[in-house]
């Protein structure tokens, strides 16, 4: 079977959601990433079956956590808001990794000071974002999970159509 119709549908609704997850990033500023750059999709036709997948390159290690956010485990004073309500993740008793943090740091050129004006070192700076990250957790941003709910609700009758367009053009030729 040929899949043409099938393939086309697919391929339209993947080209939807990755275009609103990332547009979804860049709303929430995290659209200059690996996360950003490789949120793709890709449709592989196989002999019986047409799949749709989506990929995330060097950022499946943690997209998920971007997506649905973490919740921190509290504790922590000043004005600072709990983030990443209503996330399956949660921290408990070890902190994100420091590493990428330093990275990151490094990349954006930023420069930490202490209460006096003073510069930090960007490990300090690091541990800093880092214990805030473990007391108020990462806010979700949804970037996948809406977009493919909503684009998902609006295709399946597309989608349903397709293949049995195709399934028709296929049942003619035998």
């Amino acid at each position: 079977m040929e899949y043409k119709n099938t393939i086309q549908s697919l391929q339209k609704l993947g080209n939807n959601v990755v275009k609103e997850g990332r547009g979804i990033l860049k709303k929430n500023k995290k659209g200059s990433g690996n996360l950003f750059n490789d949120f793709d999709y890709l449709v592989t036709k196989q002999q019986d079956a047409v799949t749709l997948e989506f990929e995330f390159g060097r950022a499946e290690d943690y997209w998920q956590f971007v997506d649905e956010g973490v919740r921190g485990v509290g504790g922590f004073k000043g004005s600072g808001r709990a983030r990443g309500k209503g996330s399956p993740f949660k921290y408990s008793s070890k902190m994100p990794p420091r590493q990428p943090l330093m990275q990151w740091i490094k990349s954006k050129g930023l420069k930490g000071r202490d209460a006096k004006g003073k510069f930090i070192t960007n490990n300090s700076f690091a541990f800093l974002i880092q214990r805030s990250i473990f007391q108020r957790g990462l806010t979700r941003t949804q970037f996948f999970s809406k977009p493919f709910t909503e684009q998902l609700n609006k295709q399946t009758d597309n989608i349903t159509e397709a293949f049995a367009d195709d399934l028709e053009i296929a049942l003619e030729q035998i």
